[in-house]
């Protein structure tokens, strides 16, 4: 567990909203949605445009595109920067994405975009940590993990994002 939470920031990808949603529905373990509130109120949590994108542009508006439709502001939009990041990353990781989908797909740009905020800390600025949570597999050489360990940034699962924040879940019987 780290030493200065103030000092996290832990960047979700769309795997990782709909893990939530799927396995710990608000109205199964509210605590867990308490405490996300609570993170992104602090700009603990960030994602990118094309996670929202992802989330909510279904025709038929569930729960979680409904509660993330009320954090937009939370999610990072394209930047120039950004779209260089990415173009290194497909170069260097062409199964990251599927080359056939006319859609943006949001695991480059999530690499692209906590590269360009680690960028950002100055002489000046706090040192952040940055982490991406997704729920993709670390075995495979073309998703987030492998991306991630390649550019040094740290990676997370939900379950490692529970115990690294130190949640525990327990069953309660009412």
């Amino acid at each position: 567990m780290a030493q200065n939470k103030e000092e996290e920031i832990f960047c979700f990808d769309s795997s990782t909203f709909i893990k939530l949603h799927r396995s710990y529905g608000e109205d199964l373990i509210p605590e867990i949605w308490q405490e996300l509130e609570s993170l992104f109120k602090n700009e603990k949590i960030i994602s990118h445009a094309v996670v929202f994108e992802e989330l909510t542009t279904s025709v038929k508006k569930d729960t979680l595109s409904k509660w993330i439709s009320s954090k937009k502001r939370y999610f990072k939009k394209m930047s120039d920067n950004q779209a260089i990041h990415v173009s290194n990353i497909i170069k260097k990781f062409p199964g990251l994405i599927n080359a056939n989908n006319e859609k943006d797909q949001a695991d480059p740009w999530l690499v692209a975009l906590v590269l360009e905020e680690k960028s950002k800390s100055g002489l000046f600025s706090s040192e952040k940590e940055y982490f991406i949570v997704s729920e993709e597999k670390i075995e495979s050489p073309h998703k987030i993990p492998a991306v991630c360990e390649h550019f040094g940034i740290k990676h997370l699962s939900l379950k490692d994002f529970f115990k690294y924040n130190g949640w525990q879940l327990r069953m309660q019987k009412k």
